[in-house]
Protein backbone atom coordinates (compact mmCIF):
# COMPACT_ATOMS: atom_id res chain seq x y z
CA UNK A 1 0.00 0.00 0.00
CA UNK A 2 1.30 3.47 -0.89
CA UNK A 3 1.92 5.99 1.87
CA UNK A 4 -0.86 8.28 0.64
CA UNK A 5 -3.30 5.38 0.60
CA UNK A 6 -2.32 4.40 4.15
CA UNK A 7 -2.79 7.96 5.39
CA UNK A 8 -6.19 8.13 3.72
CA UNK A 9 -7.21 4.85 5.33
CA UNK A 10 -6.12 6.01 8.77
CA UNK A 11 -7.96 9.29 8.34
CA UNK A 12 -11.12 7.49 7.30
CA UNK A 13 -11.04 5.39 10.46
CA UNK A 14 -10.76 8.39 12.75
CA UNK A 15 -13.89 9.79 14.42
CA UNK A 16 -15.11 13.17 13.17
CA UNK A 17 -13.05 16.12 14.36
CA UNK A 18 -15.61 17.30 16.88
CA UNK A 19 -15.81 13.85 18.48
CA UNK A 20 -12.05 13.58 18.92
CA UNK A 21 -11.86 17.08 20.35
CA UNK A 22 -14.75 16.33 22.69
CA UNK A 23 -13.07 13.21 24.05
CA UNK A 24 -9.84 15.11 24.61
CA UNK A 25 -11.69 18.01 26.19
CA UNK A 26 -13.58 15.69 28.50
CA UNK A 27 -10.33 14.10 29.59
CA UNK A 28 -9.24 17.49 30.91
CA UNK A 29 -12.01 17.48 33.52
CA UNK A 30 -10.80 14.53 35.62
CA UNK A 31 -7.18 15.50 34.89
CA UNK A 32 -7.78 19.00 36.23
CA UNK A 33 -9.71 17.78 39.26
CA UNK A 34 -6.98 15.32 40.20
CA UNK A 35 -4.23 17.92 39.83
CA UNK A 36 -6.29 20.44 41.79
CA UNK A 37 -6.73 17.93 44.60
CA UNK A 38 -3.02 17.14 44.63
CA UNK A 39 -2.13 20.83 44.77
CA UNK A 40 -4.49 21.34 47.71
CA UNK A 41 -3.48 18.25 49.66
CA UNK A 42 0.25 18.19 48.88
CA UNK A 43 1.39 21.76 48.30
CA UNK A 44 -1.47 23.80 49.71
CA UNK A 45 -3.05 26.90 48.25
CA UNK A 46 -1.33 30.23 48.75
CA UNK A 47 -2.67 32.01 51.80
CA UNK A 48 -3.30 35.24 49.89
CA UNK A 49 -5.04 33.53 46.98
CA UNK A 50 -8.22 35.59 47.06
CA UNK A 51 -6.27 38.82 47.24
CA UNK A 52 -3.92 37.70 44.46
CA UNK A 53 -6.85 36.88 42.20
CA UNK A 54 -7.89 40.53 42.33
CA UNK A 55 -4.60 41.62 40.78
CA UNK A 56 -3.32 41.43 37.19
CA UNK A 57 -0.18 39.38 37.89
CA UNK A 58 -2.10 36.25 38.88
CA UNK A 59 -4.12 36.34 35.67
CA UNK A 60 -1.10 37.17 33.52
CA UNK A 61 0.62 34.02 34.80
CA UNK A 62 -2.54 32.01 34.18
CA UNK A 63 -2.90 33.44 30.67
CA UNK A 64 0.60 32.23 29.79
CA UNK A 65 0.10 28.70 31.08
CA UNK A 66 -3.39 28.40 29.60
CA UNK A 67 -2.03 29.45 26.22
CA UNK A 68 0.65 26.77 26.50
CA UNK A 69 -1.99 24.18 27.33
CA UNK A 70 -4.12 25.39 24.40
CA UNK A 71 -1.14 25.09 22.06
CA UNK A 72 -0.56 21.56 23.33
CA UNK A 73 -4.20 20.64 22.82
CA UNK A 74 -4.28 22.02 19.29
CA UNK A 75 -0.93 20.48 18.40
CA UNK A 76 -1.96 17.06 19.72
CA UNK A 77 -5.15 17.22 17.69
CA UNK A 78 -3.22 18.12 14.52
CA UNK A 79 -0.50 15.52 15.03
CA UNK A 80 -3.14 12.91 15.75
CA UNK A 81 -4.62 13.28 12.27
CA UNK A 82 -2.54 11.87 9.42
CA UNK A 83 -1.83 14.55 6.86
CA UNK A 84 -3.03 17.46 9.05
CA UNK A 85 -0.82 20.54 9.27
CA UNK A 86 0.72 21.43 12.64
CA UNK A 87 1.74 24.91 11.52
CA UNK A 88 -1.03 26.78 13.35
CA UNK A 89 -0.36 25.41 16.85
CA UNK A 90 3.39 25.71 16.36
CA UNK A 91 2.98 29.39 15.46
CA UNK A 92 0.81 29.90 18.55
CA UNK A 93 3.42 28.18 20.72
CA UNK A 94 6.27 30.25 19.27
CA UNK A 95 4.36 33.51 19.65
CA UNK A 96 3.51 32.71 23.28
CA UNK A 97 7.11 31.90 24.15
CA UNK A 98 8.44 34.98 22.38
CA UNK A 99 5.90 37.18 24.18
CA UNK A 100 6.78 35.97 27.68
CA UNK A 101 10.49 36.07 26.94
CA UNK A 102 10.18 39.63 25.68
CA UNK A 103 8.18 40.62 28.75
CA UNK A 104 10.72 39.09 31.11
CA UNK A 105 13.65 40.80 29.37
CA UNK A 106 11.81 44.12 29.48
CA UNK A 107 11.12 43.61 33.19
CA UNK A 108 14.76 42.79 33.95
CA UNK A 109 16.04 45.73 31.89
CA UNK A 110 14.04 48.12 34.08
CA UNK A 111 15.39 46.67 37.33
CA UNK A 112 18.57 47.76 39.11
CA UNK A 113 21.30 45.16 38.67
CA UNK A 114 21.18 43.86 42.30
CA UNK A 115 17.47 43.03 41.92
CA UNK A 116 17.75 40.97 38.75
CA UNK A 117 19.01 37.69 40.15
CA UNK A 118 16.45 37.63 42.98
CA UNK A 119 13.75 38.29 40.38
CA UNK A 120 14.91 35.29 38.36
CA UNK A 121 15.40 32.92 41.30
CA UNK A 122 12.54 33.99 43.56
CA UNK A 123 12.10 31.94 46.72
CA UNK A 124 11.27 28.59 45.15
CA UNK A 125 13.44 28.12 42.06
CA UNK A 126 14.69 24.69 43.13
CA UNK A 127 11.18 23.37 43.74
CA UNK A 128 9.15 24.96 40.97
CA UNK A 129 10.04 22.87 37.91
CA UNK A 130 10.08 19.52 39.80
CA UNK A 131 6.69 20.28 41.34
CA UNK A 132 5.21 21.07 37.94
CA UNK A 133 6.67 17.88 36.49
CA UNK A 134 5.16 15.79 39.29
CA UNK A 135 1.76 17.44 38.92
CA UNK A 136 1.88 16.74 35.19
CA UNK A 137 2.22 13.04 35.94
CA UNK A 138 -1.20 13.06 37.58
CA UNK A 139 -2.83 14.58 34.48
CA UNK A 140 -0.97 12.48 31.92
CA UNK A 141 -2.95 9.20 32.15
CA UNK A 142 -6.22 10.93 31.27
CA UNK A 143 -4.76 12.80 28.29
CA UNK A 144 -2.88 9.82 26.91
CA UNK A 145 -5.96 7.63 27.28
CA UNK A 146 -7.97 10.11 25.20
CA UNK A 147 -5.15 10.36 22.66
CA UNK A 148 -5.28 6.61 22.07
CA UNK A 149 -8.19 7.26 19.69
CA UNK A 150 -5.84 9.27 17.48
CA UNK A 151 -3.68 7.91 14.66
CA UNK A 152 -0.43 9.90 14.83
CA UNK A 153 2.17 9.20 12.19
CA UNK A 154 4.76 10.78 14.52
CA UNK A 155 3.95 9.32 17.95
CA UNK A 156 6.97 10.86 19.65
CA UNK A 157 5.91 14.37 18.62
CA UNK A 158 2.30 13.62 19.50
CA UNK A 159 3.48 12.49 22.93
CA UNK A 160 5.41 15.73 23.31
CA UNK A 161 2.24 17.66 22.46
CA UNK A 162 0.34 15.65 25.09
CA UNK A 163 3.10 16.52 27.55
CA UNK A 164 2.72 20.20 26.70
CA UNK A 165 -1.01 19.93 27.32
CA UNK A 166 -0.60 18.21 30.68
CA UNK A 167 2.26 20.52 31.60
CA UNK A 168 0.23 23.61 30.79
CA UNK A 169 -2.72 22.32 32.80
CA UNK A 170 -0.55 21.37 35.76
CA UNK A 171 1.29 24.69 35.72
CA UNK A 172 -1.95 26.66 35.60
CA UNK A 173 -3.19 24.92 38.73
CA UNK A 174 0.25 25.15 40.33
CA UNK A 175 -0.28 28.91 40.18
CA UNK A 176 -2.87 28.48 42.94
CA UNK A 177 0.01 27.54 45.21
CA UNK A 178 2.95 29.52 43.84
CA UNK A 179 3.26 33.16 45.02
CA UNK A 180 6.12 34.03 42.66
CA UNK A 181 5.20 37.06 40.63
CA UNK A 182 8.06 38.18 38.39
CA UNK A 183 7.90 37.56 34.66
CA UNK A 184 11.52 36.39 34.71
CA UNK A 185 10.78 33.67 37.26
CA UNK A 186 7.69 32.48 35.41
CA UNK A 187 9.44 32.48 32.04
CA UNK A 188 12.37 30.42 33.27
CA UNK A 189 11.03 28.02 35.88
CA UNK A 190 7.44 27.53 34.73
CA UNK A 191 8.68 26.93 31.20
CA UNK A 192 11.33 24.51 32.45
CA UNK A 193 8.67 22.54 34.33
CA UNK A 194 6.51 22.34 31.23
CA UNK A 195 9.58 21.40 29.21
CA UNK A 196 10.18 18.42 31.48
CA UNK A 197 6.58 17.35 30.90
CA UNK A 198 7.09 17.70 27.12
CA UNK A 199 10.22 15.54 27.24
CA UNK A 200 8.48 12.89 29.33
CA UNK A 201 5.48 12.95 27.04
CA UNK A 202 7.70 12.41 24.02
CA UNK A 203 9.20 9.29 25.61
CA UNK A 204 5.81 7.89 26.59
CA UNK A 205 4.22 8.79 23.27
CA UNK A 206 6.85 6.91 21.32
CA UNK A 207 5.40 3.70 22.70
CA UNK A 208 1.89 4.51 23.97
CA UNK A 209 0.70 6.28 20.78
CA UNK A 210 2.36 3.98 18.28
CA UNK A 211 0.01 2.06 15.98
Amino acid sequence: MKTDDLIAALSADLPPAHRVDRRLLLSMIPAGLVVLAVVGLWLGFRVDLMEAMRGPVFWAKAAYTVMMAAAGFWLLDRLGRPGASARGPLVLLAMTLVAVLGLSLFELARMPMPERMPAVMGDSARLCAPNIAVLSLFAAPFVFWAARSFAPTRPTLAGAAAGLLTGGLATTLYGLHCPEHTAAFVTLWYTLGMGIAVAGGAVVGRFALRW
